[in-house]
């Protein structure tokens, strides 16, 4: 049976003693402890230790930081951090749960660094609970580094193992809560998409069965056919310029028509037979092209919607994520009529005006 390991991330000569202690508590839950002296870690022969403890990181789904009043050892990679430090940078960057504890006498000195640190003698005062004080702003900034991190940045401080102990049992007790309740939720929601999987089915099996019924009861069989075309491709049109005006995401209270920007009969006189659905936008005057920088500085095109009544609010459309809108213009708005457009948007504009 798979069981979750944990990685216990820390000095060792000065916390040897807790670390010894937090390898029996982890082996008291079921789990199993990674800690370097006994061995539980992999060295690879074509990797330098600290590069093994590393890469051993990413393989436990638990990891506990503890600092104490020493720096430890050097990261060969970057000098400026030690090998806790980057043990604990693998574990954030692999979104691993992170559990960390700071010795109480480290974290008293810590927040008199904190009162001086803008001020030049910062690095000259003597630090009782630091080992060696030349690595002292270093574990203090490892500490604010912790503190700052945007999620999982819980720090606890810690006087004996006791309330080691305490912390970590209230913290996966928690743990495991959450995991129980998420089930419980993934398992309402499983419930909930195959409900609406059987209403999506009952009501395709309705619409058949209405289609069936009405050809059946029809003396023109080709006359119903051609009504019953008729109105799924009114009920595509309408979703189409739906789905591109008032996008599920956003409210029309904040985003309503002005019917002068809105003329229905020019909007509809323009066929849509050899354009694009895009392109279909721009040319009937209800989009503009705008190209938008994203995170790599790289332009991207989007649709800026322009019949707004407010002039300083309006929102955008992605082209590249808009599958459905390209299926209901191509489906509905290709093949319709001049009069099953100017029809549709008579209602969009009675619906959405304001």
């Amino acid at each position: 049976m798979a069981v979750p390991k944990v990685f216990v991330s820390s000095t060792c000569y000065d916390l040897g003693e807790i670390r010894e202690q937090l390898h029996n508590f982890i082996e008291s839950f079921g789990f199993e402890a990674v800690l370097s002296e006994n061995g539980d870690i992999f060295y690879h022969p074509d990797l330098h230790t600290h590069e093994a403890c590393i890469k051993e990181v990413s393989n436990c789904e638990l990891f506990i930081l503890i600092i104490g009043g020493r720096f430890g050892g050097e990261y060969i990679v970057d000098k400026t951090k030690s090998i806790t430090n980057a043990e604990y940078i693998a574990a954030k960057n692999n979104n691993i749960p992170i559990f960390a504890l700071v010795k109480k006498s480290v974290y008293l000195n810590h927040h008199i660094y904190k009162e001086n640190k803008n001020k030049e003698f910062v690095g000259d005062i003597g630090y009782p609970a630091i080992d060696k004080q030349e690595y002292a702003l270093d574990i203090f900034q490892f500490i604010d580094e912790v503190r700052r991190a945007s999620t999982n940045n819980a720090l606890e401080s810690f006087d004996s193992f006791q309330s080691i102990d305490s912390y970590l049992r209230k913290q996966w007790a928690g743990m495991f809560f959450d995991f129980l309740k998420t089930r419980e939720v993934k398992t309402q929601i499983d419930a909930t998409n195959h409900l609406v999987s059987e209403i999506n089915n009952s009501s395709k099996n309705l619409e058949a069965l209405v289609k069936s019924l009405y050809l059946s009861t029809s003396d023109n069989k080709s006359l119903a056919e051609k009504e019953i075309e008729s109105i799924e491709i009114n009920s595509l049109v309408e979703m189409f310029f739906d789905s591109v005006l008032f996008p599920s995401w956003q409210n029309s209270e904040y985003y309503p028509i002005d019917p002068l920007k809105f003329d229905v009969k020019k909007i509809a006189k323009i066929s849509p037979k050899s354009l694009s659905w895009d392109k279909y936008l721009v040319k009937v005057g209800l989009f503009e092209y705008d190209n938008i920088s994203n995170d790599e500085d790289e332009l991207e095109t989007y649709l800026q919607c322009v019949v707004n009544t407010y002039s300083n609010r309006y929102f955008l459309l992605n082209i590249k994520e808009s599958i459905e809108h390209e299926k209901l213009f191509e489906k509905g708005v290709k093949n319709s009529t001049l009069k099953q457009r100017e029809k549709v948007l008579n209602r969009i504009l009675l619906k959405y005006s304001k």
